[in-house]
C-alpha cells in the first residue's frame, strides 16, 4: 500500500508542478509557436509521467529535472525573443509555396509539404480552386496565409 500512496502523491505533485509551469510556458504551447514549446511539452510530460510511476528514482531528482528543463525552456525562449537569428533558428522562417499563382515545387519539398496538404490548407481558407491564389505562405506555426488574385473585369 505504501507504493500506491507514493504514486498518488507523486501524481498530485507532478500535476501541481505542471499547473504552476503552465502560465510561464503554456501560452506558447497554445499558440503553436514553434518547435521549442512542443519539445518542452513532450519532455515535461515524460518527466511528469516518470515522476508518477518510477518510484525507484528519488523524488527530488524528478523535481530538479523538471525545474532545470523548465528553466532551459524559459531561457531559450527569452534568448529567441531577443535575438532574431536565434528566433529564426528555433521557429524557422515563413516559406512561400505559391508565388504569382504558380506552385513552387522546390519550396513544397523543402517544407515536407505535399500538394494535398497545400490544397487542404487552402480549403480551410475557403479557397477551392488553385487558380484563385496569387500567394500562399506557410507560416512558422504551420498555418497557411493566402492572398487571392484580384478579380478580373468582365
Amino acid at each position: 500500500m505504501h507504493e500506491v500512496t507514493e504514486i498518488i502523491l507523486r501524481g498530485i505533485v507532478a500535476f501541481v508542478f505542471l499547473i504552476l509551469l503552465g502560465p510561464m510556458i503554456g501560452k506558447q504551447l497554445i499558440s503553436q509557436n514553434g518547435y521549442l514549446p512542443f519539445i518542452g511539452a513532450i519532455t515535461l510530460g515524460s518527466v511528469a509521467g516518470n515522476l508518477i510511476f518510477n518510484i525507484k528514482i528519488r523524488f527530488g531528482y524528478f523535481l530538479l529535472s523538471m525545474a532545470v528543463f523548465s528553466t532551459i525552456i524559459l531561457a531559450f525562449s527569452y534568448i529567441a525573443m531577443k535575438s532574431s537569428h536565434t528566433r529564426k533558428w528555433v521557429n524557422g522562417e515563413p516559406r512561400v509555396l505559391i508565388e504569382k499563382g504558380k506552385i513552387l515545387e522546390n519550396q513544397l519539398k523543402k517544407s515536407l509539404y505535399t500538394q494535398d496538404m497545400l490544397e487542404q490548407g487552402l480549403r480551410k481558407k475557403d479557397v477551392f480552386d488553385l487558380n484563385e491564389v496569387e500567394y500562399a505562405i506557410l507560416e512558422t506555426d504551420g498555418s497557411l496565409s493566402v492572398i487571392k488574385k484580384a478579380p478580373t473585369a468582365p
